[in-house]
């Protein structure tokens, strides 16, 4: 017995460092061995990725970069014509009405070789408005034809005018005389039909002769009758 004690003594220890050894391998955590990654040149290895360069770049919107431009709407265009020139007869008055566009600029004349009234106004949204001495004249346009109504001083026609083209239409020829103005107008339908009248000064005058589209002698005064395209800035043209 007293030789078996330091050899059973010695195998004890052995066991009980063995079962310590596997013990702690259990219980410490397994280190997986990893290649290491270069750092990219110039980068702060303990830089995180937001702090990157790139990051940065790609976080920073670019000054230089133009906003989008916001197209604007599209306006409709006035239909009202340009250009055009309608000419017709007044419903019971028989007298002639005679209107001119010239983009946007207006002059109208009624006559029915007693009374007279030089016009002028504006026109859009295919419809014109036009004033003269006692008289306004408000009309559509639409199918070809001006149709609308002429109001003079207590009295009121309706009328219809359809577009014409040369020689029929508005003419009108100015002169002067001894310090005294003479103007005078014509209207013409392509069926021959005219009328007009001259005023000398603004109180007194007479009906025209037919229109016949040459100078007009007027008590051995000549007047040049002249279309619309001729006349109409002039006319329309602030007194001076």
């Amino acid at each position: 017995m007293s030789r078996l004690g330091p050899i059973y003594t010695l195998a004890v220890g052995v066991v009980m460092t063995a079962g310590l050894t596997v013990a702690s391998a259990t219980a410490s955590p397994q280190i997986q061995e990893t290649a290491a990654v270069p750092a990219a040149a110039g980068a702060d290895p303990l830089a995180t990725p937001e702090e990157t360069p790139e990051a940065e770049e790609a976080a920073t919107p670019d000054a230089t970069q133009e906003p989008e431009e916001v197209a604007a709407p599209e306006q409709e265009e006035d239909p009202t014509p340009k250009k055009a020139d309608y000419a017709g007869v007044v419903d019971q008055n028989g007298g002639l009405i005679a209107i001119s566009i010239r983009k946007g600029k207006v002059v109208g004349y009624f006559c029915d070789g007693k009374i007279e009234a030089w016009l002028r106004g504006t026109a859009a949204d295919n419809t014109i408005t036009l004033e003269g001495k006692d008289t306004l004249v408000t009309a559509a346009l639409r199918g070809g034809k001006a149709q609308g109504r002429i109001e003079w001083k207590n009295k009121s026609w309706r009328f219809s005018a359809a577009t014409v083209k040369k020689p029929s239409g508005l003419y009108r020829a100015t002169a002067q005389v001894r310090g005294a103005r003479v103007v005078g107008g014509w209207i013409k339908l392509p069926n021959g039909q005219s009328v007009g009248r001259i005023m000398l000064g603004e109180n007194s005058g007479e009906p025209a002769a037919a229109f016949d589209g040459g100078v007009q002698e007027w008590y051995g005064i000549p007047l040049t009758p002249q279309d619309p395209d001729q006349f109409i800035d002039a006319f329309l043209a602030p007194a001076s």
